[in-house]
């Protein structure tokens, strides 16, 4: 039954997200996501009379908030690196925190339950290797390894950025060989790299998802990694789908180090250190949510009503006919007949009408939002084939011509992702 409601969460979610129906439009991605959790979890449960869920609430609510927490601090470290951005996030903060919270929250449980399953699935069951040997100098190597993996691309993030995805898993690893359960490093020393293995394929199985549910929801992510901006699959590069089984490997050799240390805290002790964790990592949450917004927030979505780009009588009379959301209007006037049927039903003109949808199309345009739309209206720019005309590099200066913020910091990236797939129509500049 529980696994019944969960596929019947997503296939509402999917068809309402097509129907741009609410609340699946705004919440597509964490709907998606826990829909997939909790199905996840209950196969877990069919297979081997187990689920993280309902066996063990307390563990599973740890898992969720460590999860906010870790991910936040991937947040953190792209403040410096610049490879991904947000567009359309909801407008008041307290929703757009929310959304991060929720959606944050699945990361850990994904890929565990996901590694569980192919553990039960046998896939695969085992991967005989040659026998690692092992010690204090490969030890003293991989801490080494680790800590430059997570230092040089805080240094120079255009050269070294992929380090930053198994970074942890180098500095943890040797000493969950030595204290925690369970470690890759002591598979591998006994010949098994079956855990390793699917570890590796449940990161790729979560990061083609991810990406996949990602492309087609409102509130989404966009990348902006040097070099590799071109050939993408959804909104990943290509090669980016190999940083997943690296991150896979590094939650779990994060999660097996924080159980085998908080395991060894004499009992007493034991409430005490959560709550000061719990309490800083909101802490630290909030801090890393709070300059996000000013830096990896690119846009928020704005309705039809409140586009200061349209003239004041599309905005009150579009809305008023039915057409609330910019996707619902670009769907409606993407045809001569559609113009010329909404344009009977507003009274306005069609040649008015179609003005207006290209405004509405260079809004919505790679997540551009309203605040760079209004910004690139007084470059001229009143739609794709105006923006069409200008290379990047000029266009990110004229957009700080204008008056810079935290958020130009990787402009010019972020410009290359508009300008991308563009053509400029033959009159044009």
């Amino acid at each position: 039954m529980v696994l019944t409601a969960a596929l019947s969460v997503f296939v509402a979610s999917t068809a309402g997200l097509f129907l741009l129906v609410e609340p699946a439009v705004s919440w597509y991605f964490q709907l998606a996501w826990w829909s997939y959790v909790v199905a996840v979890d209950a196969l877990n449960r069919r297979l081997a009379g187990r689920s993280l869920i309902r066996d063990s609430t307390r563990r599973f609510a740890w898992l969720a908030g460590g999860s906010v927490a870790w991910w936040t601090l991937f947040e953190a470290i792209n403040l410096r690196l610049g490879n991904w951005y947000y567009v359309m996030d909801p407008a008041q903060r307290w929703v757009r925190w929310t959304g991060g919270v929720v959606a944050f929250a699945t990361v850990l449980p994904a890929i565990v339950g996901t590694v569980e399953l192919l553990e039960n699935l046998g896939w695969p069951r085992t991967a005989r290797v040659p026998r690692l040997r092992w010690g204090p100098a490969r030890d003293a190597a991989f801490v080494a390894l680790g800590a430059a993996s997570l230092l040089l691309p805080l240094a120079w993030p255009d050269h070294f950025f992929p380090l930053t995805w198994g970074s942890f898993a180098f500095l943890l690893a040797p000493w969950n060989r030595r204290h925690a359960p369970r470690s890759f490093l002591r598979d591998l020393e006994r010949g098994e790299a079956g855990p390793l293995c699917r570890t590796l394929l449940a990161g790729l199985a979560c990061g083609v998802l991810w990406e996949a549910w990602n492309y087609w929801a409102r509130t989404k992510w966009i990348y902006t990694v040097p070099g590799l901006e071109r050939l993408k699959l959804f909104e990943m590069p290509l090669l980016g789908f190999l940083g997943f089984p690296a991150f896979a490997v590094e939650c779990l050799v994060v999660i097996r180090f924080v159980q085998a240390l908080a395991s060894r805290l004499p009992a007493a002790r034991v409430r005490a250190v959560g709550a000061a964790v719990v309490a800083s990592a909101a802490a630290a949450t909030a801090i890393v949510f709070r300059a996000a917004d000013e830096v990896s927030v690119e846009s928020v979505y704005v309705p039809v009503a409140e586009l200061e780009l349209l003239p004041a009588e599309a905005r009150e009379r579009l809305p008023a006919a039915g057409l609330e959301s910019p996707e619902e209007l670009l769907r409606a006037l993407a045809t001569g007949e559609g113009l010329r049927s909404w344009s009977a039903r507003t009274q306005i003109a069609p040649e008015a009408l179609e003005r207006v949808r290209s405004r509405v199309e260079l809004v919505m345009h790679r997540g551009l939002g309203q605040g760079r739309a209004l910004q690139l209206s007084r470059l001229g720019v009143a739609g794709l084939a105006d923006l069409a005309a200008w290379d990047a590099r000029s266009l990110a200066a004229a957009l700080r011509a204008q008056g810079t913020t935290p958020r130009d910091r990787f402009l010019e990236r972020r410009a290359r992702v508009w300008l991308q797939g563009l053509r400029p129509m033959p009159d044009s500049r």
